[in-house]
């Protein structure tokens, strides 16, 4: 009889438990980003749109990504988004199911919030790099959809360091 020698590793038993690892499977965290960051990325266009904004609205802007430059108003109580044509946010990538989320605005007297659900969609939705069923929104929140990552905004009184110069 034949004894393997000590340092033979030792196959695993039932009991043992293994997991696999895939890292395509990682997303990226975002950089941690200040109001005044997010401004400055801005195009002079852009920040005077987000300037001019109506205060119970907001927008998306793909900073960077697929769609770079991209711009959502969202003006509306519920605003689908989606690989369907007939969202109104409509994101033309396999990535992105045809229902895939939607956002809701709520006023309540002065304030108005906004809110993201995902609609059970094949990649998930990802607020700050967190898987989410649904959460509120906050300003400069960014929220991928499939390969497509796009910061919130409120309108803004600030003023952009390079508009002062």
């Amino acid at each position: 009889m034949v004894t393997p020698p000590s340092d033979t590793p030792k196959l695993p038993s039932e009991s043992d438990l293994t997991s696999t690892l895939h890292l395509s499977a990682l997303r990226s965290v975002p950089d941690f980003l200040t109001e005044n960051s997010i401004l400055e990325s801005l195009t002079s266009e852009e920040f005077n749109i987000l300037k001019d904004l109506a205060p119970d609205s907001a927008m998306f802007i793909a900073l960077s990504g697929a769609g770079k430059g991209a711009r959502f108003l969202l003006d509306s109580d519920l605003i689908a988004i989606g690989r369907d044509p007939n969202s109104e946010i409509f994101l033309d990538d396999v990535t992105v199911s045809r229902k895939h989320c939607q956002v809701s605005r709520v006023k309540n007297g002065v304030s108005t919030q906004f809110s993201i659900q995902d609609l059970k969609s094949l990649n998930g939705t990802y607020i700050n790099a967190i898987s989410r069923v649904q959460t509120s929104l906050n300003h400069g929140d960014e929220v991928q959809v499939g390969k497509y990552r796009l910061t919130f905004l409120r309108p803004t009184s600030g003023s952009k360091v390079s508009e002062v110069e």
